[in-house]
């Protein structure tokens, strides 16, 4: 196995995963305003090092994993749930806030890049298992998302992830198969 790398957003999610870890070697993004001296850093070490994007479960966070990971090779994606990184005062979110607990579990589930996917998820097949484009969708997708560990995306990223890391319309069918056996014993309880 590759040494590992870590990119976080700013110094307090370092501090956090360097509370957790003996000695990580993190990266730090300063915000969503990542730099070329970085970018070039990371590209240096995604030839010897696998690159794990631990960002926050925000707008920002999200235009990080875009921006490196479509430029390195060894990209592996973690996610929290926002709820799991909120502040005290609830007013802010991020990797700073999750418990020691959610991390390592986060950690535990990081999601490859696959650079040829092998996913055969279509729009339409998000569409017909109620993914996308229904009333209710954003709550199946996030529970779908959840079980996959694909983070919470909208509809658009959920395509482009499923692809990303070459998930397939069985997996999701897997997932929908649980959740509907779930909901009828839980009537059948009632």
């Amino acid at each position: 196995m590759r040494p590992i790398v870590f990119v976080v957003e700013g110094k307090n999610d370092a501090f956090r995963l360097k509370s957790i870890f003996d000695q990580p070697m993190v990266i730090e993004t300063n915000g969503s305003a990542i730099d070329q001296e970085s970018m070039t850093l990371l590209k240096r070490l995604d030839e010897t090092h696998d690159i794990i994007l631990f960002l926050d479960p925000d707008h920002a966070g999200e235009r990080i994993r875009r921006l490196v990971g479509k430029t390195l090779h060894h990209v592996y994606h973690a996610f929290i749930k926002p709820e799991d990184g909120r502040s005290e005062n609830g007013k802010k979110v991020g990797i700073e806030h999750a418990s020691k607990e959610v991390i390592l579990d986060a950690l535990k589930h990081v999601q490859m890049v696959q650079h040829e996917s092998f996913s055969d998820v279509t729009r339409g097949f998000l569409h017909d298992v109620g993914l996308i484009g229904q009333e209710g969708s954003k709550s199946l997708r996030e529970k779908v998302c959840e079980r996959l560990n694909i983070g919470q995306p909208n509809g658009k990223t959920l395509y482009k992830r499923l692809h990303m890391f070459s998930i397939q319309s069985k997996d999701i069918l897997e997932v929908l198969s649980e959740s509907s056996s779930e909901k009828e014993i839980r009537t059948e309880l009632s």
